[in-house]
């Protein structure tokens, strides 16, 4: 059995990929040594792993194509080979955010001999840094909606015998049941939109729905938002000073109490664009709230039923969701049963079941 084990993050913020790593860390063997290197060590600061400081020139930190990429990730090598040389030799490392954005290891696996798992978890375009990584992955697992961008490139490896044998196997993401907190009696209707500011979240589409609903309703005391959001380091993101404060709403930058909100919260809206799987949503069911998505054909609406376990919208419509946030207000019941019906379907996504071929991988 392996005894100890590295997980490579360099990305500099929280976000669902990483709280999906944490969730597997946590069901790991006791005997497995767990290292993590990474240039975000709040993320990390309450797991049961080593942390190990990935040197990251912040000017640097958002480039993601470009000669200005390819520096990065030469200075992400030097910063791994320096820091392995310091500890004892390591047989796997886990990359869990994708094949661009772990480019760093593999061009760690050209100069040492050393495995490496791959979780990919978003979509990937078509590059050759993506055909350089899955050539040299050892083993690849893929959440089922990232598929159609890894396909042409194992399409093209087709005759690699090595890609034959890695056997890519795809899953989906877990929670564990036992993090749930019970929802509170509330009296009023709470809105809750929780992701990070990358502008495909899309958080400036919700605030301008929310803004039409409380010119529907004279009296907005029926309902309170809770918008919770994580400021990324990123060219990407959006600043949310340009946004107008719509009334009612309760801000949280990277709140702790999480949990908390989600206990004192009644509704999830997501309004990201194509999610490849939104753990957030997942979150969100287990703990009893009702489901508010884009009927996108991304994976929760081929997975939910619109009026039984989610309330579905149109995407870029913003008519669309304020009707959708209207009919929850405005019926009581209807949220009721919707939001029992997604906590039962949640059921089925149990942490050991859904990672359970990666757990079986990271120790043999």
């Amino acid at each position: 059995m392996i005894k100890r084990v590295l997980i490579y993050d360099p990305v500099p913020f929280n976000g669902g990929s990483k709280t999906v790593m944490k969730t597997i860390v946590a069901e790991l063997p006791s005997s497995i040594d767990v290292w993590v290197i990474s240039n975000d060590e709040e993320s990390w600061c309450n797991s049961n792993v080593h942390f190990v400081k990935l040197f990251s020139p912040h000017f640097l930190l958002n480039k993601t194509s470009g000669i200005l990429y390819f520096i990065k990730h030469f200075i992400y090598l030097f910063s791994l080979i320096s820091n392995m040389m310091k500890l004892k030799r390591f047989r796997k490392i886990i990359g869990f955010s994708g094949p661009c954005v772990d480019f760093s290891l593999y061009l760690l696996s050209e100069l040492v001999h050393i495995e490496i798992i791959q979780l990919i978890q978003y979509d990937n375009g078509k590059s050759r840094v993506t055909d350089f990584a899955l050539k040299r992955a050892n083993q690849v697992f893929y959440l089922p909606s990232t598929y159609h961008s890894i396909l042409p490139i194992l399409k093209s490896q087709n005759n690699d015998n090595d890609i034959a044998k890695k056997n890519p196997m795809p899953f989906v993401n877990g929670f564990n049941n036992s993090t749930c907190k019970p929802q509170k009696c509330i009296n009023q209707l709470g809105f809750l939109w929780a992701a990070s500011l990358l502008k495909w979240k899309r958080v400036e589409f919700f605030i301008n729905a929310l803004a039409k609903l409380n010119n529907t309703y004279a009296n907005t005391d029926k309902y309170f938002t809770n918008l919770c959001y994580i400021e990324p380091q990123s060219e990407t993101y959006l600043n949310i000073d340009i946004l107008d404060k719509v009334h009612n709403t309760h801000w949280y930058s990277k709140p702790k109490h999480l949990k908390e909100i989600h206990a004192n919260s009644s509704v999830f809206i997501s309004t990201s664009k194509d999610e490849a799987f939104g753990l957030s949503i997942l979150e969100s069911m287990a703990a009893g709230l009702a489901i508010v998505i884009p009927a996108d054909r991304a994976y929760w609406d081929q997975h939910l039923t619109d009026g039984y376990d989610c309330v579905k919208y149109t995407p870029n419509n913003i008519e669309s969701l304020t009707q959708a946030l209207s009919r929850l207000v405005n019926d009581p019941s209807l949220l009721l049963k919707i939001s029992q019906q997604a906590k039962l379907s949640a059921q089925q996504y149990c942490n050991l079941h859904c990672y359970s071929q990666i757990l079986k991988c990271i120790p043999n």
